[in-house]
């Protein structure tokens, strides 16, 4: 009897583990944004077609957003109207370097004018 116990108890333990560890990294994935900060001093650097793409944040979020079937980009700033011209400015140069306009969303309400965050992640994830 003991034997046919140890024998259901290894498998089941298993299978137990298996299903944990899918619960954990299935949530892990659940949220897949990430945050990206340009400063203002990045920002005040002169700025052409060279330049931008070499922006370490606007780096990294282009090229997560390319490894990314469903993703957009949320650039959100502070509310004022040089954080509102900050991001349309920031949204034409991501379009010239292909990211679709449909793809990117501007967000008012950062706390800080001095950096706009870009947020990449699917559309429905950033809308929450």
């Amino acid at each position: 009897m003991m034997q046919i116990v140890r024998s259901f108890f290894k498998p089941a333990m298993l299978a137990l583990i298996l299903l944990i560890n899918g619960l954990v990294f299935s949530s892990a994935w659940a949220n897949s944004i990430r945050i990206f900060t340009l400063s203002a001093d990045q920002w005040a650097r002169p700025r052409a077609g060279e330049v931008i793409p070499q922006f370490e944040p606007v780096k990294l979020a282009m090229a997560y957003w390319e490894s990314g079937t469903d993703a957009s980009i949320l650039l959100s700033h502070a509310g004022e109207d040089s954080g509102e011209i900050w991001a349309s400015e920031l949204k034409d140069w991501l379009i010239s370097l292909g990211v679709p306009s449909d793809f990117i969303l501007i967000s008012s309400g950062l706390q800080g004018s001095d950096e706009m965050r870009i947020l990449v992640g699917s559309r429905q994830e950033l809308m929450n």
